[in-house]
């Protein structure tokens, strides 16, 4: 009995254990999708690859820190990186630390190389690896643009939508009058065919084929737009992929307040109304929120928030054409029965 009892055991920590893996690697290579990475070599000043160094990313806005260890071959990759600045330095014993400055972006792998060397090294940092997200990709074969928080801020969007950005990005052309996706067509595909993610969470609506949850636009970091030869990791689209990463608190306190108004009575009256003298119609669209983050803990517990409200009245002409009775008169009979007693019958001349 104790022999069968100590195999179940066994077996049902075996269970577990699988089950556990399994989760924990669902979630890292889920957390893979909105985070970035950086790679590459600590070197000696002869060039040599330094095994068994230390190698430190501390975001600057944050001060969040994460560290390594280089391999044999004096390799070292740091995951999971949010979108953001970062000082990598590099610690060897017997050499003077070296630091260089990266940035990351959403889904962005960064190679940076970092040198040691054998005296101190005075001045600043003014080469920043992988700025603006325009740098030369070596480890993977994917196309992809990213659309930067100077970007978003920046760029005017009519209804402060931040998918109305992808327009931005290569190879993307407006996606079909329904509107799915983002609204616009990745690498030639359907609109339909692109796969939204929001923080790495699949965020499309599967009903529709739509965005999901629509996030103000002050919310919004980052995003990636991949167009062409993506892995695995992301999923379902066979057209593109939008990589949409979210703001994070910082040690500085930061906030927006916001509100924009569009009304018909500083807009003109349509051509068409004009030709056939019909007033202007009423619209009103008042769009407002906010955005504040900052610490709770300096370089431990941060937080950001950022809600937004829209409101839009609008009434407008409805037009629809008659037959005269003139024309009833002169039509098939079953035409003018289609019409016999019917209060378009009794409509005064006018003009179809």
């Amino acid at each position: 009995m104790s022999f069968l009892s100590h195999r179940w055991a066994r077996t049902f920590t075996s269970v577990v254990a699988t089950l556990f893996a399994l989760a924990a690697f669902s979630v890292a290579a889920l957390a893979q999708t909105e985070t970035g990475q950086i790679s590459g070599t600590v070197r000696d000043p002869n060039g040599a690859a330094v095994a068994g160094a230390t190698v430190t990313a501390r975001n600057v806005e944050s001060g969040a820190e994460r560290t390594v260890t280089t391999d044999s071959e004096g390799i070292y990759n740091i995951t999971n990186l949010q979108p953001a600045i970062y000082d990598v330095t590099a610690t060897g014993t017997g050499f003077q630390p070296g630091t260089q400055r990266a940035q990351v972006t959403t889904g962005g792998r960064v190679s940076l190389d970092v040198p040691l060397g054998v005296q101190a090294v005075g001045g600043e940092i003014t080469v920043v690896a992988g700025e603006g997200g325009v740098e030369v990709n070596t480890q993977t074969q994917e196309l992809a643009d990213v659309v930067s928080s100077t970007q978003l801020r920046e760029l005017p969007t009519i209804t402060r939508n931040p998918y109305a950005l992808v327009a931005i990005s290569g190879n993307v052309s407006p996606g079909d009058p329904s509107g799915r996706g983002t609204g616009f067509a990745i690498n030639g595909q359907r609109a339909a065919s692109t796969n939204i993610l929001l923080d790495g969470a699949d965020n499309n609506n599967s009903y529709t084929a739509t965005v999901g949850q629509l996030i103000p636009l002050d919310s919004v970091q980052e995003f990636r737009v991949v167009t062409s030869n993506f892995s695995a990791e992301y999923g379902r689209a066979s057209g593109g992929v939008v990589n949409v990463a979210t703001r994070a608190g910082s040690n500085d306190f930061n906030g927006t307040a916001y509100a924009f108004n569009r009304i018909s009575r500083l807009a003109s009256n349509g051509y068409d109304n004009n030709a056939k003298e019909l007033e202007r119609g009423v619209f009103a669209r008042n769009q407002f929120g906010y955005s504040a983050g900052g610490r709770i803990l300096r370089d431990k517990l941060f937080f950001f928030n950022s809600t937004e409200w829209t409101r839009v009245r609008s009434s407008a002409n409805v037009v629809n054409f008659v037959p005269a009775a003139e024309l009833i008169a002169a039509s098939n009979a079953r035409t003018q029965a289609v019409f016999a007693g019917s209060t378009l019958a009794a409509t005064p001349t006018g003009n179809f």
